[in-house]
């Protein structure tokens, strides 16, 4: 029988809290500038506090590449296109290094549906601005993210430490989503965006 891998682990550990991150930024139409606005305003202020952290804590000495993967000035390039300020977020805690490699799991998987949003966006609106779904989409990081963390000893690693680093990055882009979430907001509702939640 073949050992559970690091990657399976995370996904089923954060298969509760993915789909309520989906259901939660589900409402927001990307087809409307109000719609795609908000979801840029909620994906910057959970993005930007975690980034930070792991800055804090050492990321681009784990994973050398961090510069290029690093996204929160993309997604204040489009909010400042849209006229929007960046919003306030209140720091995330500085990780152990298997609590960042939980974190990472969840920002680095979230460039696989960027990808759907991002053509989405550009159908319905072609001058809407995508640097932030856009990030890195020819260069392959999730495929090189998966390596890296597949290499990860595993003597010594903490399995539930990466667990909880990943419960807790959806956790902040679940409670970000809800305060811009709309209960029948004026024209920005639309069931198409759910389901593919580009954090």
């Amino acid at each position: 029988m073949s050992e559970i891998s690091l990657r399976e682990r995370l996904r089923a550990a954060t298969s509760e809290a993915h789909a309520a991150l989906d259901a939660t930024a589900g409402g927001l139409g990307l087809s409307t500038r109000a719609g795609y606005g908000a979801f840029l305003s909620a994906s910057a202020s959970g993005l930007a506090p975690l980034e930070a952290a792991l800055e804090r804590g050492g990321v681009s000495e784990w994973l050398p590449d961090w510069p290029r993967r690093a996204r929160r000035e993309a997604v204040f390039q489009d909010l400042s296109a849209l006229d929007l300020d960046a919003p306030e977020a209140d720091p995330a805690p500085t990780p152990s290094f298997a609590f960042a490699t939980g974190m990472l799991y969840v920002l680095e998987g979230s460039r696989l549906g960027a990808r759907f949003l991002s053509r989405q966006v550009r159908t319905a609106d072609p001058d809407l601005p995508l640097a932030y779904l856009t990030h890195g989409e020819d260069d392959d990081l999730w495929r090189s993210f998966v390596a890296w963390m597949e290499a990860i000893p595993k003597v010594g690693f903490r399995t539930d430490d990466a667990e909880a680093g990943a419960r807790y990055a959806f956790q902040r882009f679940s409670d970000a989503f809800a305060r811009v979430s709309p209960t029948g907001a004026s024209g920005v509702v639309d069931d198409r965006a759910g389901g593919h939640v580009g954090v």
